[in-house]
């Protein structure tokens, strides 16, 4: 964890650059850790007294409180909460002549400034941090007299504590800890943050029947515990209070250039779908960067040019993107991504997304937590889809993909072939070389097919000898130029094992869904059953694909 102090600038007394600004603390994994934002005084204090009063009446041992003097003095009954208080740290510029054992004094780090106010409570189980600065009267806007923000990300509290109370050691551990009480606390700080924000004009914009879905969300989240339900009730129920076309999860793992939409309001079946990050500049961006990147009209924007032609195409307009951050890292990176065909977002809305992103993000990690327990049980759950010889898919996980993309390419008009394979003379092989080399052929065959097929294709052993393939958003003629670089793979080089050297081929039938009738997983695989019989009848090693419709063959 890297952290880095911005200097105000002492000579500039009417501009007081805003405390979050001048901390800006990254890290190896996040670059960025958002604060859910503040803008009015009033909401600061409020949710500062809430908080303390969450973190006392849930339990919580070993309360530790950190905060300037004119936020602890507006903090009502602060002495009857501290009995409850392991301590309390009051960061002043001079200690009082009088003061309760109990209260520590810390002396302000340099970069704090007479209009900063912050405010950190860390527990065993819970941590929360509130911090910003009081606008100078020339410079507000309307009611907002405050920008700063809060946050529970234990990383970030973790390196507060170290700035603002160093001879303390106070932290908060990354692992190991009650979720449940975590997750109730922020839960309820974010409920309060959202009732303040409907007094005032934050949130003028939004109906009132709106926001109570807005508050809804944090209660229908909380309860859930796989995360991509978690996700897709966060992305359906904003895109009802911050209309958008499309509002969805992208996670992306270390630095590949391939993303994950883990969720989409539009589509409650949709999960991880892998999508090219080259034709995602904005996510790009907001992954280097840190921050959330705001694009008003993509025609109009420089960074959009590589894929602005697709955008113009699809009617899009208006992108945003924003990075959750997530209390484990390990999970990879998580953002939202929301268009609009018409408009653009505005500050309140951008500001909006921010609030319940991080409420989602809480949700999400206890989510995370349930589904770790399940990891154990990854080995079994890939034996049971996976052909153990082969090491290819077995057939009865090949149906429900099948079905999948059936359903998928039927709903979204995206083509969608297979292909079917046999091995010529695969019984002649085993009567002469034996099984044992009838086991390395198959082998080998299922080691080619997957080092020629693209990413996208799914393969699988049909059964003995046979194979099929699965090619999403591929055609017919594109399935038979996958299907015949298979074959070539296969011919091309003979089978060496045991001390024997095999020519061996295979022969192929492709089909394509029907897009016009009402397609079933045994229509597909009976046309390429179709082509297989034809290209063994005639004359083997050959691929042909069975047009069931007009019931034409082309063979290749």
């Amino acid at each position: 964890m890297r952290i880095h102090i911005m200097r105000r600038d002492e000579d500039n007394k009417n501009a007081v650059t805003p405390l979050p600004e001048r901390i800006r603390i990254s890290s190896e994994r996040e670059k960025f850790i958002p604060l859910i934002p503040i803008n009015r005084l009033s909401i600061f204090n409020e949710l500062c007294k809430e908080s303390l009063k969450q973190f006392v009446w849930s339990g919580e041992k070993d309360t530790t409180v950190i905060g300037d003097v004119e936020t602890l003095g507006r903090i009502e009954g602060l002495g009857a909460l501290s009995e409850h208080l392991r301590s309390l740290i009051v960061v002043c510029d001079s200690s009082p002549a009088e003061h309760s054992p109990d209260i520590t004094i810390q002396p302000p780090p340099e970069f704090v400034c007479e209009q900063d106010r912050f405010f950190i409570v860390v527990s065993e189980n819970a941590t929360v941090a509130f911090l910003g600065t009081i606008i100078p009267e020339h410079q507000r806007r309307g009611e907002e007299d405050f920008i700063g923000g809060w946050t529970y990300h234990i990383t970030y509290t973790n390196e507060l504590l170290k700035l603002f109370a160093p001879s303390a050691n106070l932290s908060l551990p990354d692992k190991n800890i009650n979720l449940d009480n975590f997750a109730e606390i922020s839960s309820r700080i974010m409920s309060m943050h959202a009732e303040l924000m409907s007094e005032g004009t934050a949130l003028r914009e939004l109906e009132k029947n709106e926001l109570a879905i807005a508050l809804d969300i944090l209660k229908s989240i909380s309860g859930k515990r796989r995360a991509h339900d978690v996700l897709y009730i966060f992305v359906e129920k904003i895109s009802k209070i911050v209309p958008s076309d499309r509002c969805s999860i992208v996670r992306v793992w270390g630095q590949e250039e391939t993303a994950h939409v883990l969720a989409s309001h539009d589509d409650a079946q949709l999960y991880d779908v892998t999508i090219s990050l080259n034709k995602y500049p904005e996510i790009k961006k907001a992954l280097a960067t840190g921050d959330k990147v705001i694009i008003n009209d993509v025609r109009e924007d420089p960074l959009m040019l590589p894929c602005l032609d697709v955008l113009v195409k699809t009617g899009i307009r208006s992108i945003l993107v924003i990075p959750i951050v997530l209390y484990d890292p390990e999970v990879g990176s998580l953002l939202l991504r929301a268009v609009r065909k018409k408009g653009t977002f505005s500050r309140k809305e951008i500001s909006f997304f921010e609030i319940v992103t991080n409420a989602a993000a809480n949700a999400l990690e206890r989510a995370q937590l349930f589904e770790s327990v399940q990891q154990a049980n990854k080995a079994l759950e890939k034996l049971a889809v996976t052909d153990g010889l082969t090491e290819l898919y077995n057939h009865r996980y090949f149906r429900e993909r099948l079905e999948e993309e059936i359903l998928r390419a039927t709903r979204y008009k995206l083509p969608l072939s297979c292909a079917l394979f046999d091995i010529d003379d695969f019984k002649k092989c085993n009567d002469v070389h034996g099984h044992l080399f009838g086991d390395f052929v198959l082998k080998e065959i299922a080691k080619r097919m997957q080092q020629t097929i693209r990413r996208t294709d799914i393969p699988a052993r049909y059964g003995g000898e046979e194979f099929i393939i699965i090619m999403p958003q591929t055609d017919l003629k594109g399935a038979i130029t996958q299907a015949e670089r298979v074959r070539k793979a296969i011919e091309e080089k003979t089978f060496c094992s045991m001390g024997k050297d095999v020519k061996i081929t295979i022969s192929g039938g492709v089909a394509e869904l029907n897009q016009e009738d009402v397609a079933t997983i045994e229509d597909m695989i009976r046309t390429a059953d179709l082509g297989l019989y034809e290209a063994k009848r005639s004359g083997k090693n050959k691929i042909v694909a069975v047009q069931l419709k007009n019931q034409d063959n082309k063979d290749t």
